[in-house]
């Protein structure tokens, strides 16, 4: 039974092996076909009809197919690169510059050769201190918003503090959660006097407000691209406060803006959304604006310090190394001079220092900024009280 099942299978070989014109055949149209692809003008030229098992077969449309596959390749190589940078995002900060101060509130220059030339080269750190910050526009107001609950001020605040305590440049003070600071004191048991006795006084009060602040957006459609840009803008102003008189000696404002651009092409690529960080960048800008400025301003004030003791020839000062003394440096031991209320203002006004003396600076003690001190030796003058103060 299996051997004649056998001889049915292959009883006519022709239908399963190709005959030899067959097979010339097959391979005459194979390497037309490869003739075609690979130059499709010549093999158009010499295109004719083959015999394939009694039927007739033309190659003249070969190259005309060939070049319809060839287009299609070049569209789809073209949308393939035009893909691969279909989309980009471009962010930029900008920090803009203040308004021109009035010639009322610009410093005068020191005169060439004066005494103070010297020390104005190198500031030594003052004491600030943020009494407030507050957000004076209305974004981020609504009808739900809690109008206790700043946070754009709270923000503009805190990025404030940080600014300056990473420049160096200043002792940084707590004013602004004051009351915080009263509550772990009486869980460690100070009394309200104690508290108020460790509290310590600052050269300058800094008031402030965001004045100017919002986004915008622009976009632009054209015949293949797309683009979007967010802008956020922020301005903020600031006022340097005397605590001693309550005279407000400087006020200067600065701005910010922070911008995203996104960009697509034939309509491929990222779509751009909303990003909230433009706003804290800008802010960031506005504010680090400022600092350059707080810093000159208060450097036009002498530094000032008190003598902590008189030991035979050692004069304990506070202040030293941290806050920028340097050995060898030449101190002033001054008189102070009377307060006098002036009729014609209401301020009181303080008479002129006289200087009764000068110390050099020999050596440091104290381990921070705010518990330093520097040893000093007279140099010139009279031997230094501690109701004498010590200027730089």
């Amino acid at each position: 039974m299996t051997a004649a099942k056998s001889s049915v299978l292959f009883s006519n070989p022709s239908k399963v092996a190709a005959t030899p014109d067959r097979k010339s055949n097959l391979i005459n149209l194979i390497q037309r076909s490869q003739d075609t692809l690979r130059e499709p003008k010549a093999a158009a030229h010499s295109a004719g009809e083959i015999m394939w098992e009694g039927k007739k077969f033309s190659t003249k449309t070969s190259w005309v197919a060939s070049a319809g596959l060839r287009q299609t390749a070049l569209a789809l190589s073209i949308l393939f690169v035009l893909a691969s940078c279909a989309s980009y995002d471009k962010r930029e900060v900008v920090r803009t510059l203040p308004d021109s101060p009035s010639p009322a509130t610009q410093t005068p220059k020191a005169p060439p050769g004066s005494a103070d030339v010297g020390s104005s080269a190198r500031a030594l750190k003052r004491k600030v201190a943020i009494a407030r910050f507050t957000n004076e526009t209305k974004y981020g107001a609504g009808l739900f918003t809690d109008p206790s609950s700043d946070r754009i001020g709270k923000q503009a605040s805190d990025i404030l503090a940080s600014d300056l305590t990473k420049s160096g440049k200043f002792i940084v003070l707590e004013r602004t959660d004051l009351h915080k600071l009263k509550a772990e004191s009486e869980l460690m048991g100070m009394t309200p006097e104690e508290f108020k006795k460790n509290l310590v006084g600052v050269d300058a009060l800094i008031l402030g407000s965001v004045v100017e602040f919002g986004r915008k957006d622009t976009g632009e459609v054209l015949l293949f691209t797309r683009s979007r840009k967010q802008v956020a803008h922020a301005r903020v102003s600031i006022r340097l406060v005397d605590p001693r008189t309550g005279q407000v000696f400087f006020s200067e404002s600065g701005g910010g803006e922070a911008a995203l651009e996104t960009q697509t092409i034939l309509g491929l690529g990222d779509r751009a959304v909303f990003d909230s960080t433009l706003n804290d960048m800008a802010l960031s800008a506005a504010i680090a604006n400022l600092l350059d400025k707080v810093l000159n301003k208060l450097s036009d004030k002498p530094w000032t310090s008190g003598i902590l003791a008189v030991d035979g020839t050692n004069v304990l000062i506070a202040g030293g190394q941290r806050q920028g003394l340097r050995i060898g440096d030449r101190l002033k031991v001054m008189v102070p001079g009377k307060l006098i209320k002036s009729p014609q203002t209401g301020f009181n006004i303080q008479t002129p220092h006289a200087q009764v003396g000068e110390l050099e600076v020999v050596s440091f003690f104290g381990d921070a900024e705010t518990t330093e001190g520097s040893i000093c030796r007279v140099v010139s003058g009279v031997t230094p009280r501690t109701d004498h103060i010590v200027q730089f």
